[in-house]
């Protein structure tokens, strides 16, 4: 029985080596990996229905996320997944779509890069790809007044369906900031949520606090050709006892 399902994070995929970059050599090469392997990609649709339903969580099933909607994954990332036949979440900012990742709080030496516009989003949705909320503003929601929260989760939420004239069912909780009250207020209006808590999904995850794996940390070794075996999973543990130690040293997690 399948330890869990991983959700692979990733970012912008560029050759500029930053902490939110995957190169696109690399990228695709997972991705090969993963076709030539033939694991299942599953959306997180499908993942949340096997999570409240009790089901066995199948072997070799991974789904793929991206945080913040960079225009790379139209011109790189899109069409290696369309080769690969799989598909994936995008999490995306409206207020920023079509401009740059410029937004408040951006922590320094993250490079600017542009984000998909709606054409590009359209495009995509109509080929089968999914979209999420991200907030309006990429907005730190720990640090905002309650009902500033909402409008940002909400807002979001309310941009994409607008554009997309589809629903909107999936939010991911930009650099993991999550309180008791942002949770319930994402319960209400989205059917799951993606966390930065780096682990695997399983039976027990909480639903509205999926963990992912950050697939920075595999930006610059080989680890990734262990997918599916115990060898990763203990890597991913590894890296999962790092993260928490940072944050109880008051460290924000770089990235979503």
């Amino acid at each position: 029985m399948s330890v869990g399902i991983p959700i692979l994070t990733y970012h912008s995929i560029d050759d500029s080596g930053s902490v939110i970059s995957t190169s696109c050599q690399k990228f695709r090469d997972q991705m090969r990996l993963l076709k030539d392997r033939q694991f299942n990609i599953v959306s997180l649709k499908t993942l949340v229905t096997l999570i409240r339903k009790k089901q066995p969580l199948p072997d070799k099933t991974v789904a793929i996320t991206f945080d913040d909607g960079f225009s790379n994954l139209h011109s790189v990332a899109y069409p290696i997944l369309k080769s690969c036949g799989f598909t994936a979440t995008i999490f995306l900012v409206p207020s920023y779509c079509g401009k740059n990742n410029q937004w408040l709080g951006q922590p320094k030496g993250i490079p600017i890069l542009d984000l998909l516009d709606w054409k590009r989003i359209r495009e995509m949705n109509d080929d089968g790809f999914d979209f999420g909320a991200h907030t309006m503003e990429h907005a730190d929601l720990s640090t905002l007044p309650a009902e500033r929260a909402r409008e940002e989760i909400v807002n979001s939420k309310l941009a994409i369906q607008e554009r997309l004239e589809r629903p909107v069912r999936f939010f991911a909780y930009p650099y993991g900031s999550v309180t008791r009250e942002i949770r319930s207020i994402v319960s209400d209006e989205f059917s799951g949520a993606c966390s930065v808590e780096m682990d695997f999904s399983t039976l027990r995850s909480d639903d509205y606090m999926l963990p992912r794996i950050d697939m920075y940390y595999f930006s610059d070794n080989n680890c990734f050709a262990s997918v599916g075996t115990y060898k990763f999973h203990l890597f991913v543990k590894i890296l999962s006892y790092i993260r928490t130690f940072r944050r109880r040293m008051n460290l924000r997690t770089i990235g979503v």
